[in-house]
């Protein structure tokens, strides 16, 4: 692709700097007359200590709960009275806080954000009265069958990189943060330099960039991000079982992978989709539609601010083999470092990908989202945007090979098998066979036992209660 081609990928974007380290990109947008605007913070989940974990995510609920000039239910009232939509959301690596409003009304954000940028009112009531609410998401999540096994495998995958722990954090630290802990942490971490906003839309930029110079310049800095711990090389492989109430086995598989951004990521994007994530790709069609032994399989590239990971998560039809299914993915993964993905898989491949880079450019919240990720997780922020196609368009056969030998090891991978608590120890772990025969050695003892009991019982005695097998 040529250079002016390329560049034709990036938006047009104007960048404001402050001198307290607040940095905000305009994009001017038309036809619609609605504007999106994001402020993307760089905190996220692995920056919290020992003990305050959730604290990120927590947060993110409080940042609604009011503030001296938007007191508590304001926020809400605003954006609604306004016919705009707001939200927010926390990951690994950010959180972020996004607004939708009509084009002539849309500033009341820019208002909002900075009001709770130094000034959320953390009060003590609002904070119990959350707690709770967070407390019953974690819950709810543990319902979902795949939460704890992707958790599960993530910190089998970071034992050092706070990567290890969840995002919505462990109940335990939740359940004993104090608002004086929250406010602490807020105070660390929320600040200009610290952020960045994303605007785009039916804008006037001029008078944009000053009401961004108004509302942020006065704001006092926060401190400076800490580097978290890294994440020593794994020296082998890596296995768990988790014994869940759900009546369906279930697969992860992570490798520990590369940056956001960096040309491996690109690489591990087109491998992912080969591998797992679509009717053509190669596990869907040897293990749903050949050999019939799973119902779901799927392949996510998860590359991060820090080295990130791919994830493989299956889930088997009733009375499939969990050491077939396991071994037909060894195989195809080994095929794939040895072949490569063929030309005309490429090809659609890249089509599908490119497509849906695209397709994010039309809708103005799309595109805050779109830029805001690459601006906090690649080195040459927004303007990689030039670059994203081009460089799948330049991967080749032998690289993408080389990609997949590199990462796609089981030496270096987490394994871990969700299996349905009642047939725990008969799955796809290492001792399986060996689980299965202490199983069916205590069910005989039990037996015995059973049987030895009755024949000295007297009428009237009740009979010994027998445990789980």
């Amino acid at each position: 692709m040529k250079d002016t081609e390329s560049m034709s990928l990036l938006p047009d974007v104007e960048v404001i700097e402050l001198d307290n380290g607040f940095r905000a990109l305009l994009v001017e947008r038309g036809p619609l007359p609605v504007v999106a605007s994001l402020l993307w913070y760089r905190v996220g989940a692995r920056d919290e200590h020992s003990g305050e974990t959730g604290v990120s995510h927590f947060l993110e609920h409080m940042m609604f709960k009011g503030t001296p000039q938007f007191p508590k239910g304001q926020i809400d009232l605003q954006t609604s009275k306004m016919g705009g939509s707001n939200n927010a959301f926390t990951d690994n690596d950010s959180t972020a806080y996004y607004f939708a409003m009509a084009a002539d009304r849309w500033e009341t954000a820019l208002e909002i954000e900075a009001s709770r940028m130094r000034g959320c009112l953390l009060d003590p009531h609002e904070f119990a009265s959350e707690k709770n609410v967070v407390l019953e998401e974690l819950a709810m999540g543990e319902d979902d069958p795949w939460r704890p096994l992707y958790q599960a495998t993530e910190s089998l995958l970071f034992q050092v990189h706070p990567y290890h722990h969840p995002v919505i954090g462990y109940k335990q630290d939740l359940e004993r943060l104090t608002v004086q802990r929250m406010r602490s942490y807020y105070e660390r971490h929320y600040g200009p330099n610290r952020a960045f906003l994303i605007v785009a839309g039916a804008i006037d930029r001029a008078r944009t960039a000053t009401r961004i110079r108004e509302l942020f310049g006065p704001i006092p800095r926060a401190a400076e991000r800490e580097e978290p711990l890294r994440e020593p090389a794994p020296l082998g492989e890596r296995r768990a079982e988790l014994h869940t109430p759900h009546s369906v086995t279930r697969l992860a598989i992570g490798f520990p992978t590369c940056r956001m951004g960096e040309r491996d990521d690109y690489a591990l994007d087109v491998l992912a989709h080969d591998l797992g994530n679509s009717r053509n790709s190669r596990l869907y069609r040897r293990l749903v539609l050949k050999e019939e032994l799973v119902t779901e399989v799927s392949v996510a590239n998860e590359t991060r601010q820090e080295p990130g990971a791919l994830f493989v998560m299956c889930e088997l039809r009733p009375g499939a083999s969990p050491q077939r299914v396991e071994a037909i993915v060894r195989e195809e993964i080994a095929r794939q470092a040895e072949e490569g993905v063929a030309k005309a898989d490429l090809d659609r491949i890249r089509a599908q990908i490119g497509a849906s880079f695209l397709f994010q450019d039309e809708a103005v919240l799309d595109l805050a989202m779109k830029l805001a990720r690459f601006e906090a997780g690649t080195p040459e922020g927004f303007r990689t945007l030039a670059t994203v196609l081009p460089t799948y368009a330049s991967l080749t056969q032998r690289e993408l090979c080389q990609v997949a030998a590199r990462y796609l090891d089981f030496r270096r991978a987490a394994i871990v098998w969700a299996l349905p608590a009642a047939s725990a120890g008969e799955g796809g772990g290492r001792h399986a066979a060996k689980a299965k025969a202490k199983a069916k050695a205590k069910a005989k003892a039990k037996a015995k036992a059973k049987a030895k009991a009755k024949a000295k019982a007297k009428p009237g005695r009740r009979k010994p209660r027998g445990g789980r097998a």
